[in-house]
């Protein structure tokens, strides 16, 4: 009985390492989905209904960018609907377009 528990724990913990991660999305991933680049530019490429993103980086820090992105001003909807790890993953991006 205890080796069949003991089996049977052992087979769970090997599915728990060798189980495909799901991968976080890369920056681009991201700003494709949430369609970023229908209002703003990066390059002369997006629109141009919010800010260029060209050196927000140097512009603002990434709490800035954060605050923007959850609870963001004037006509820009807002993206707190996004998981954290998305949320990291974008203002790590946008923070390092110096």
């Amino acid at each position: 009985m205890k080796i069949a528990a003991l089996l049977a724990g052992s087979a769970v913990l090997v599915h728990f390492l060798v189980a495909p991660v799901a991968a976080q999305p890369s920056e681009t991933d991201l700003v494709e989905r949430l369609g970023c680049m229908s209002c703003h530019s990066l390059n002369g490429k997006g629109g141009d209904r919010g800010p260029a993103w060209d050196g927000v980086g140097a512009r603002l820090t990434p709490e800035a960018i954060k605050k923007q992105i959850v609870s963001p001003r004037a006509r820009m909807p807002s993206f707190a609907q996004i998981k954290p790890g998305q949320l990291q993953v974008l203002v790590e991006y946008l923070a390092g377009l110096k």
